[in-house]
């Protein structure tokens, strides 16, 4: 369960904002990036992998002839590429609306080629209902009014893109030959004339692919949060979950073991607001499907629940290690603390902190489905919801993504 992205440090000492991106990204996530771009990112460290990707993808925006040829220099600011293709200057602070503006007329162009049943297919991935338009400006303009700040999100997740690369044609090459060059220059002037704007045209093909790609990972770090409760069975995950968000499972149970698989769940009205429940990080995570297994990687913070009426055991201690292990936020919670006698509360929660080495600040006693004689509603969900706010702005998450949560205070 280590986490698989570049440590604090490491982002810290990174200048270049494409770079920084990269480094804030999973290694899986940037798989296809690296495909397209042909660089390698198996047995290589993620500082290094996010570096050559943030070079390679800079390049891109070099003349065509010249990267084909010499395959050299670093390529100007990722803002500048952009202004290239979407025709307008671009700011710093301006990059991620270029991006989707890069996406948005893609589709839109794209949008007239499709068959009726693709494009209903796509609108119904972006969580759109009725009949598309059939003008894909028409299409774009409907989709940005109906998802909102939901938008950037989901459009970039829906697209898809094939790269074919392209080279330039064996002719030109010959032609740079010096004596093949000498004989054949009268015949291949023209050849050569077409064979760079051909380079060039494909350069700014492979160059919209990568920004399908950028704008798809800026997106996710962005804005898609997932939050991981954790703990023995009957801890009371699920009456935290519904809770906490709002989502009922219908599998609040006194009965131990009611929970034996993960169940990764979208918080309803949230763009890319994920929760997922699993009784631990041992054997469970073995046991699911690949994709449960992806989502488990991508957690952005632990929720670790124990039982206060049964204390820390041994298993509940490795699994929340197991979560600090991976490199993420983790926030103990004591629950159930109602029912602790009030002489005893104190010591208790002492204790559980003791034995859990939880910091002061990551740790909370609450009472998410508390007996009714003894709390009309739940205790401590605020503290619960402030400190996820706190953290998740802390890790560059988008602060109207945070307001999915139902009540977590917002960042000031």
């Amino acid at each position: 369960m280590a986490d698989d992205r570049g440590s604090g440090l490491a982002l810290a000492r990174v200048a270049d904002p494409l770079e920084r991106l990269f480094v804030r990204c999973h290694r899986d996530e940037l798989v296809a990036l690296a495909d397209v771009l042909r660089v390698a990112h198996e047995g290589v460290g993620m500082d290094l992998v996010a570096h050559n990707l943030a070079r390679a993808t800079r390049r891109l925006a070099r003349h065509g002839l010249a990267n084909a040829v010499f395959g050299k220099g670093e390529g100007p600011p990722w803002e500048e590429a952009l202004a290239g293709l979407v025709a307008h200057p671009v700011g710093y602070d301006e990059v991620e609306e270029a991006e989707l503006e890069v996406v948005r007329d893609a589709e839109a162009t794209r949008w007239a080629a499709l068959p009726a049943e693709a494009r209903h297919a796509l609108w119904t991935q972006l969580g759109l209902t009725g009949q598309p338009p059939d003008d894909g400006d028409a299409a774009m303009v409907q989709a940005r009014a109906e998802l909102g700040r939901g938008f950037g999100y989901l459009l970039t997740q829906a697209s898809t893109r094939l790269f074919a690369p392209r080279r330039l044609p064996l002719l030109l090459l010959l032609a740079m030959i010096p004596f093949v060059g000498c004989i054949l220059r009268p015949i291949l002037v023209m050849v050569g004339i077409a064979s760079a704007a051909y380079a060039l045209r494909a350069d700014k093909e492979r160059l919209t692919v990568v920004v399908f790609h950028v704008a798809r990972l800026r997106q996710v770090v962005l804005r898609r949060i997932t939050v991981g409760l954790v703990g023995s069975p009957s801890t009371g995950k699920d009456a935290g979950i519904r809770a906490l968000f709002g989502i009922d499972s219908g599998n609040i149970s006194p009965v131990a073991g009611s929970t034996r698989t993960v169940n990764i769940q979208r918080v309803p009205g949230a763009t890319a607001l994920y929760v997922v429940n699993t009784p631990g990080l041992g054997d469970v995570v073995q046991s699911v499907t690949d994709e449960a297994r992806q989502v488990l990687r991508h957690i952005d913070v632990y929720l670790y629940v124990v039982n206060a009426e049964g204390g820390v055991q041994a298993r509940e201690l490795a699994d929340y290690q197991a979560c600090l292990a991976s490199g993420k936020p983790v926030l103990a919670l004591v629950n159930k603390v109602d029912l602790l006698r009030p002489r005893d509360k104190d010591r208790y929660l002492a204790d559980a902190r003791a034995k859990l080495g939880a910091p002061e600040e990551d740790f909370l006693p609450v009472a998410f489905d508390p007996m009714p004689e003894l709390s009309p509603a739940p205790i401590g969900l605020e503290q619960v919801r402030a400190w996820l706010g706190r953290t998740l702005v802390e890790l560059g998450k988008d602060p109207a993504e945070i307001e999915g949560l139902g009540g977590a205070a917002r960042p000031a």
